[in-house]
Formats: C-alpha cells, structure tokens, sequence
C-alpha cells in the first residue's frame, strides 16, 4: 500500500509541475502581453484607422511602420494610427518592472474597390451610355474594350462611354501604394437593326492613323455606308438617266457625276423611300424641283447647300466618315489600300486596269467591313470642301497610280465638274 501510494503521490507532483508550467507559459506574470490591433489585419478597400491596445496596464507601446523592430526610439504609441495604403505594423509594449512582451505584427493591405458599371451586363434595343464608378477615394480607373486585361497603360476612364455594337468592358482601379482592384467585367449586346439594303453598318469610335491628314486621331459616330459604289443601275433608277462614259453597265460604278448631282440623288432617293432628306438649298427647302434653275450650275454655289445631320435620308460621307470607313474602322488593320497592302488584291487601278473603263464594283476583296472598292475603280466624292469652291474625293480610281488609291491620299474637284473617273457612294445617320 506504501508503495502504491508513494507511486500516486510521484504522478500528482509531476502534474503540478506540468500545471504550473503550462499556466506559465500562458500568462506569465512576469512578461508584459503581447498588444493587438483592432481592426485585425488583413485586406480592406478603404482607409483604416488602427488602435492598439495591450492587456497589461500602465505600459507604454512603441510601434514601426516600416517593417522594423520597435524599441524604446521608435514612435510611442498615442492615438489610432491612419492607413491610407498598404503598411505592416509592429507593436511591442515596455513596462518596468516586467519583462518586454513579444512583438506583435499585422499587415493592413489596402485593395482598390472594384469598379461598377452604371448599366449592367445585358441585352438592350438601342445604343447605351455607361458610367464606370469607384468607391475608393482618388482611384483611376482604366478600361478596355477588346477583351484584353486592363493595366495602368489602358486607357483612362474620363467620361461616360457611349456604346452602340456588341462591346465588353474590363475596368480595374488603380491607386499608388494600393493593390489594383479586381477586374470588373460587362457585356452589352446592343440591338441594332439590320442595315439598309447594300449598306454596312459602321460602329462608332476612335482610331489613330500613323500617317495622312487625320494623324491626331480620326474620330465619328456609328453610321451606315454603302457596301458598293453607288452603281449606274441605282443611279439612273432615281434620277431617269445615266451620265457614264462607260453606259451599259449596269453594275459599274456611276461616273461622270458632279458634287452637285450627287447631292441632288441623295435627296431625290430619300424622297422615293419616305426619309427625310438631308439637303437644302439655301431657303428653298430639301426638295430639288424647288430649287431655282443654275443652281448647279457654278461651284460657288456649294456654300448655299447645308446639310441636317439628324435626318436619316441619304447623304454623302463626311471625309472623316470616309477614311474611318476606307481605314476598316474599329477592325483595322492599319493597311496601305482599303483593304490590304496589295493594291492588286483591293482596287481596280491603272497598273491592273488593261481594259479601259470602270470595272464591275464588289469584284476585287473587301476591306475589314466588308466594304468594297474603296481604293481604285472610281473617285468618291465626300460632303467636306477642299478649298474654295472645291470640294474633297476620295481613294482614286481605275486611272489613278497606287499612290493615288491609298487610304490618306486626299484629292478634291470643283463642285461643278463631272468626270468620267469620279463617282460616289451614299452613307445615312445611324438613327
């Protein structure tokens, strides 16, 4: 019995030293506790303030905010403390008479908010206009448009964007000493109704050509552009008569046709098909058999034409529209040709043209819009005036070197003439 007592007096000693011990090394008197943070670290998407706090009293905390030690020199801990970007804060707390508690270290990283659309993903009928949004204070964000990830180098959200095609947006937020936000992603599908007959829709935008007149950035609404050169067929059904040089060809470009006379079409077509027509004669109205004799007749009479750019009947191109459109717009490639780099490929010109005369339109390879002949066969005459009295045409014709057919070669003519190599194409006002 001795024994087995001696044996059970040996194992509660044991315990109380495991005891003792344990409760040591969990409050130990002797040491100051370790200080906490509130909030706790971690990754926040705004600002924080951070208190620290120690469970020993009456001791002093001293903190860094550089990663390093604190010790007696270091900042004395008085008032929360602001985070305004992503820190590491060390705490150690000191009291006299006890030993110094251990090091406390939280890391407080600071995210960017994810950015918020003002329209959500979804299909909508008509053209939408989007706001991008973000909850943190002093934050850029940056967008793209072509699927890409956006990065600091995006471009840089200043406006809303105006969207009027099928697009996804990516936004990210960013802010020096910030983690960037999470991308946010939407995709519209905007509704737009199908092209007239022969035309091409032309989405909207910005592209920056690297050489030509427009260098600083060619800039349009959506539109509609013919697909083809406006052919002797489609001319001559409008206005009774085909003035080609090269007549009986149906599907040749029409040619021999004045800026005047295709302002006249245009507005004689819209006429036809119920739309509002987009030219008037100084006071004389949008209808040219009330226009007064000779009105066409002089190239100085160009001033007196003026054009509505709301209304949807057909018009001519601005020279902006034109090059957007000979360019491939927002499908670009970046091509010499409307087109392609082979002039051969593309247009109809004077080293591939042993056939005088215009050649039948859509015969040679579309452009990025699926838009033909936009270099070589006929010149396109363009709403935009040159200088004076003449007024600006377009992407050279069956005649014309190469040099002539590229997608920056500007030309012009008097408003009166009529040539055998300048004919048109209509476009119309995206409603």
């Amino acid at each position: 019995m001795k024994t087995k007592a001696k044996v059970v007096f040996s194992l509660l000693v044991v315990l109380t030293f495991f005891l003792v011990g344990a409760c040591d090394k969990l409050t130990n008197p002797n040491r100051v506790a370790t200080p906490f943070f509130d909030p706790p670290g971690g990754t926040y998407e705004s600002p924080q303030t951070v208190s620290i706090d120690c469970a020993t009293l009456g001791v002093s905390v001293y903190y860094t905010l550089d990663g390093s030690e604190p010790d007696s020199s270091s900042p004395v801990y008085i008032k929360p403390i602001s985070i305004d970007e992503t820190t590491t804060i060390k705490a150690k707390a000191f009291r006299q008479d006890l030993q110094d508690s251990k090091t406390a270290s939280a890391k407080y990283n600071l995210k960017v908010a994810k950015p918020i659309f003002s329209v959500p993903s979804g299909t909508y009928d008509s053209a939408k206009i989007v706001s991008i949004s973000c909850a943190t204070p002093g934050a850029e964000i940056h967008y793209t448009t072509d699927v890409t990830e956006p990065t600091e180098t995006s471009t840089k959200y200043t406006e809303p964007i105006t969207l009027n095609v099928r697009t996804t947006i990516k936004a990210k937020g960013f802010k020096t000493g910030w983690a960037p936000s999470s991308t946010a992603i939407a995709t519209y599908t905007i509704g737009v109704p199908p092209p007239p007959i022969r035309m091409v829709y032309v989405p909207g935008g910005t592209i920056y050509p690297g050489s030509g007149h427009y260098t600083n950035g060619l800039t349009v609404s959506g539109f509609y552009i013919g697909k083809y050169e406006l052919t002797q067929a489609e001319y001559a059904a409008v206005m009774g008569s085909n003035p080609s040089l090269f007549g009986g060809n149906p599907k040749h470009p029409v040619e021999q046709v004045s800026w005047f006379d295709a302002i006249e079409y245009c507005n004689r077509r819209s006429i036809l098909e119920g739309l509002t027509p987009c030219y008037s004669y100084l006071d004389y109205g949008s209808n040219p058999d009330n226009w007064p004799a000779g009105w066409n007749a002089n190239s100085e009479n160009h001033i007196n034409v003026s054009c509505n750019w709301n209304a949807i009947g057909y018009r001519l191109p601005t020279e902006e529209e034109w090059e957007f459109a000979a360019r491939g717009g927002l499908h670009t490639h970046g091509y010499t040709y409307s087109g392609s780099n082979d002039i051969n490929e593309v247009a109809w010109h004077e080293g591939n043209n042993s056939l005088f005369g215009t050649k039948q339109v859509g015969t040679k390879r579309p452009n990025e819009l699926r838009i033909y002949d936009m270099s070589g066969n006929v010149w396109e005459w363009c709403w935009d005036v040159y200088s004076g009295s003449i007024r600006v045409n377009r992407g050279g014709s069956c005649y014309s070197s190469a040099d002539y057919c590229t997608v920056s070669r500007r030309n012009g003519d008097y408003a009166e003439l009529s040539y055998f190599a300048i004919g048109f194409r209509v476009c119309r006002t995206f409603p």
